[in-house]
């Protein structure tokens, strides 16, 4: 079967979906007694109707340097496919094909078709793949926008947290604390057990979303997410709280709520 691929805008598309292969009205004339005929089980009618109502929109990007400056642009590629069965010669064009194959029941099918992000990046309200490990405006995730303006393998640093240390960490929210990561900027955590948590050196050996914490009053750096992403009841899940409480604390010292 026979394809067409165009560029257009999504209006554009949705204007030619909605004049080419889904008209209204069906009419029972010549042309839909040879589809209903070819929809019975020796002749694929049914089929050859789904195919034909088959739109595919692809996205894709590209860049572009103008006068220095680079941008990316967002377009879409429909396909449709234009090929009428011969059996289905009296139909005279696409309009009645169309109106012929609604009459058996088949309906319009659009797919589309977005971008494939490879680790670290996220396709953010349906535009090109974006940088979620640095990017201040869609730190960890898309529309996260870090005040700070620096995204820490997808974490937003907090300056006001610059320069803490254990035996001097700040508060910065209930049962959180302001702790340095390994790049040396400051970031708000929760208190939690350091048991549980993973030994880290670098940020990037942590999962996305953490940083490598070196301030902490673990006995160790460890990988730790952001406050305003745990749950308050957090430090509670960890059992039993006795042995919990042996092995330390991000913040030095387990919250009120455990007792």
């Amino acid at each position: 079967m026979k394809f067409t691929a165009v560029f257009v805008s999504l209006s554009a598309l949705s204007v030619a979906v909605a004049t080419g292969n889904n008209p209204s009205g069906c009419n029972q004339n010549n042309c839909y007694r040879a589809v209903k005929a070819s929809a019975f089980p020796t002749r694929p009618g049914t089929a050859d109707c789904s195919s034909y109502f088959k739109a595919t929109i692809e996205q894709k990007t590209s860049t572009q340097v103008v006068e220095g400056v680079t941008s990316t642009i967002t377009y879409y590629v429909t396909t449709i496919p234009t090929a009428i069965p011969a059996y289905a010669s009296a139909c005279d064009g696409p309009v009645k094909y169309s109106s012929a194959c609604s009459c058996i029941g088949v309906t319009p099918v659009t797919t589309i078709i977005t971008p494939t992000c490879g680790p670290g990046t996220l396709s953010c309200y349906g535009g090109p793949c974006q940088d979620i490990l640095s990017d201040p405006n869609n730190c960890g995730a898309c529309g996260n926008k870090c005040d700070s303006g620096v995204c820490v393998n997808g974490q937003c640093s907090v300056s006001s947290c610059d320069g803490s240390s254990c035996g001097s960490l700040n508060g910065c929210g209930s049962d959180c604390f302001c702790f340095k990561e390994a790049n040396g900027k400051g970031f708000c955590g929760p208190n939690v057990p350091c048991a549980p948590l993973k030994d880290c050196t670098y940020n990037t050996d942590c999962a996305i979303g953490e940083v490598c914490a070196i301030s902490t009053c673990c006995s160790r750096p460890v990988c730790l997410g952001s406050c305003a992403l745990a749950r308050r009841s957090l430090a509670g899940n960890f059992a039993p709280r006795v042995r919990a409480v042996n092995e330390g604390w991000t913040g030095g010292t387990p919250p009120p709520s455990l007792f």
